[in-house]
C-alpha cells in the first residue's frame, strides 16, 4: 500500500525548510568567492603573493592611454578619478615628476682635446692650424677596477735624548702583514649592508671585481666594524631622539623570518636547564650542577622577558620615519629595528612610538591604538582603507554600492590635496573637503543600514564591520584633509620596509636575531645620510674613522 501523498502543511513546511538551506548556502558560497577573489587590489595581501588570475584581472583592467578627466566641482567622481578606470600611463617619465642624470659640472677633473684627423675638404693635415672648440661631451666614469698596493713603512725614529719613537698607523688601515685598505673595506660594506646582497654574493662580487680571492669572514668583519662604529657614535639613539622630536612620523612592520635553531632556543635551552635541575635533586653530591642550571634557567627566563634571542617566535621588522619626501617638506630621518615578536612590549622597548607625541601615519594594526590618546593625531593608510571598499564593493556590486561611494570620496578628497601641494597653495578647496566629507558619511550610514540584518556565514557581514569601523575612525581617516604636512597613506613606510621582503626572498631567512638587528642599524644609517645628501660609501668612511653622519637635531 503507497503512503499518503503529503499535506500542504508538510510541503509549505519542507519549502521553508530547503529556503533557509539555500539562504545558508548561497551566504557560504559568496564568502567563498570573496576569499579566493582577494588579492593585492582588495586586501593587504602583498603583490607578489598574487596568483596568475590576479595578474590576468590587473591586467585586463587597464584602459588605453588618454587623457585623464578630473573629479568634477561637486566632489561627484569621474570616468578617469584617481584610482578608478585609470587609464594606462605612458611609458617613462610622467608629467610633473622630477627626472635624475647627468648634469654638466664647471670644472672637470680632466680636459683632453680631440683633433681632427685631417682636412674633411681637401685631406690635408691640420696640425698648427688655427682652431676653436666646437662641442664639449663630459664623460663621467669609474678609474679602472685593479688593485693597488700600498706598503707604508712605519719609520722609528731615535731622538737626540735617546728615546725611539715609532710612527702609528695612517687612518683607515688596521694591523698586518697586509691588509684591505679603506676604498675596499668602504665598497664591500656597502654591497653587503644591500638588501638583495647576502655576504656570499657580496664575497663572489667583490672578488670579480678586485681579480683577487675575497674571503666571507672580511666581508663579515666588515659589516662588525661599521655596527660597532655606530655603537660606540651613539648613532641609533641619537637618531631616535631626533625622530621623537619631529612633528609627523610613519611606521610600519613585516616578518622577518629566522632560523628555526634561533626560534627554538628557548624551550630547548629551558628544557635542557630543568632537566639537569631534576636530576641534581636525586643526589646529594650534584649542588653545584643544580645551581649553575638554576642561573642557567632564570637567565633564559629573563632574556624571553627581553624579548631577545631566546625569544623568537613571532620575528619583526619595524621602521619609524619622517614622511617629508611625500609632503615635499625635505630630507628624510628613517629608522630600522628588529624584535622577537610584534607585541606592544617589544614596540615599547624601541623607546620611538610611546613616547612621540606628534601625527603618527599608519594601518590599523591593534598593536598601535592604545598610544592614541598621547598623540596629537593619527592618519589612517587610506591605501588600505579603500582597499577594503573594493573588497567590500565586490562582495555585491548592488548592495554595496555605497563601499564605491565612500572610495570615491576618498580618492577625490587624495587627489584635491596632492594638487593642492602641486600648485603650492596653502589650504585646499574647502567647500569641496566639506562635500566630499558628507558623501562619506552618508555613504558610511548606508553601509550600516544595509547591512545591519544582513546574513553571514560568520559573524557579521564583513560589509558592516567595515561600515562600523570607518564611523568610529572617521576623524583618523580625514585627518590629512586639515594637514599639509601630513600625507594621505602610509606608503613611506611599507617603501621603506619592503627591502627586508626583498631581502627574505633572497636569503630565505636571517641566522639571528642579532645578526638582524645590526642589520637594521646599519641600513638606518645609510638611507638616513643618504637622504641628507652624504654619499654611503663616503658615510661608511666617515664611521670607520670614528666621525659618523649624524642626525640634526630639530631646535
Amino acid at each position: 500500500m503507497s503512503e499518503p501523498p503529503p499535506s500542504y502543511a508538510e510541503l509549505a513546511a519542507l519549502v521553508a525548510e530547503q529556503a533557509v538551506l539555500i539562504e545558508a548556502l548561497r551566504v557560504e558560497l559568496e564568502a567563498l568567492r570573496r576569499q579566493v577573489g582577494r588579492d593585492s587590489s582588495n586586501s593587504s595581501q602583498p603583490p607578489s603573493a598574487d596568483g596568475l588570475a590576479a595578474k590576468a584581472k590587473a591586467k585586463a583592467g587597464k584602459h588605453p592611454a588618454g587623457p585623464q578627466p578630473q573629479p568634477s566641482s561637486d566632489g561627484q567622481p569621474s570616468a578617469g578619478e584617481p584610482g578608478r578606470n585609470r587609464p594606462k600611463r605612458r611609458q617613462g617619465g610622467q608629467r610633473g615628476h622630477r627626472g635624475s642624470g647627468l648634469a654638466p659640472v664647471a670644472t672637470p677633473d680632466r680636459r683632453q682635446p680631440v683633433e681632427p684627423p685631417g682636412c674633411g675638404g681637401c685631406g690635408g693635415g691640420l696640425a698648427g692650424a688655427p682652431g676653436t672648440v666646437a662641442s664639449r661631451i663630459q664623460v663621467f666614469d669609474l678609474p679602472t677596477f685593479s688593485m693597488a698596493v700600498t706598503e707604508y713603512q712605519m719609520m722609528r725614529r731615535r731622538c737626540g735624548c735617546g728615546h725611539a719613537t715609532t710612527a702609528n698607523l695612517p687612518a683607515g688601515v688596521r694591523g698586518g702583514p697586509t691588509c684591505y685598505g679603506p676604498n675596499v673595506t668602504a665598497a664591500a660594506t656597502l654591497l653587503a649592508s644591500q638588501d638583495v646582497l647576502g655576504i656570499e654574493r657580496t664575497t663572489d662580487l667583490m672578488s670579480t671585481l678586485l681579480g683577487v680571492a675575497v674571503s666571507t669572514g672580511f666581508i663579515s668583519s666588515c659589516l662588525t666594524r661599521l655596527d660597532d662604529a655606530l655603537t660606540t657614535a651613539g648613532f641609533e639613539e641619537t637618531l631616535k631622539t631626533a625622530l621623537r622630536a619631529q612633528d609627523v612620523l610613519g611606521t610600519d612592520e613585516t616578518p622577518a623570518p629566522l632560523t628555526a635553531a634561533t626560534t627554538t632556543a628557548a624551550a630547548t635551552t629551558t628544557a635542557a636547564a630543568a632537566t639537569t635541575t631534576a636530576a641534581a635533586t636525586t643526589t646529594a653530591t650534584a649542588t653545584t650542577t643544580a645551581t649553575a642550571a638554576a642561573t642557567t634557567a632564570a637567565t633564559t627566563t629573563s632574556a624571553a622577558a627581553a624579548g631577545g634571542e631566546s625569544d623568537c617566535h613571532n620575528p619583526h621588522v619595524y621602521t619609524v620615519r619622517t614622511m617629508r619626501a611625500y609632503t615635499g617638506g625635505g630630507p628624510d630621518l628613517v629608522w630600522y629595528g628588529a624584535a622577537g615578536d610584534r607585541t606592544k612590549t617589544s614596540i615599547n622597548a624601541f623607546g620611538i612610538v610611546n613616547e612621540f607625541r606628534g601625527v603618527l601615519v599608519r594601518d590599523d594594526y591593534g598593536g598601535y591604538t592604545s598610544y592614541d590618546t598621547d598623540l596629537a593625531g593619527v592618519q589612517q593608510c587610506l591605501a588600505h582603507m579603500i582597499r577594503y571598499l573594493d573588497d567590500a564593493h565586490a562582495i555585491d556590486t548592488d548592495a554595496q554600492a555605497w563601499a564605491r561611494q565612500v572610495a570615491d570620496a576618498l580618492r577625490a578628497a587624495i587627489h584635491e590635496i596632492n594638487t593642492t601641494r602641486a600648485d603650492d597653495q596653502a589650504t585646499p578647496d574647502a567647500d569641496l573637503i566639506t562635500r566630499l566629507r558628507r558623501r562619506y558619511d552618508n555613504g558610511v550610514a548606508v553601509g550600516i543600514s544595509t547591512n545591519l540584518s544582513r546574513p553571514w556565514h560568520n559573524g557579521n557581514h564583513p560589509g558592516l564591520q567595515l561600515a562600523r569601523r570607518l564611523k568610529r575612525k572617521a576623524e583618523q581617516v580625514w585627518l590629512f584633509t586639515t594637514r599639509l604636512d601630513v600625507p594621505p597613506t602610509n606608503n613611506g613606510s611599507e617603501s621603506a620596509i619592503r627591502g627586508f621582503k626583498l631581502a627574505a626572498k633572497v636569503q630565505g631567512c636571517w641566522r639571528t636575531l642579532a645578526t638582524l638587528q645590526r642589520h637594521c642599524r646599519i641600513r638606518s644609517y645609510l638611507i638616513s645620510a643618504r637622504n641628507h645628501g652624504r654619499r654611503p660609501i663616503d658615510a661608511i668612511r666617515d664611521a670607520l674613522t670614528a666621525n659618523p653622519w649624524m642626525p640634526p637635531q630639530t631646535a
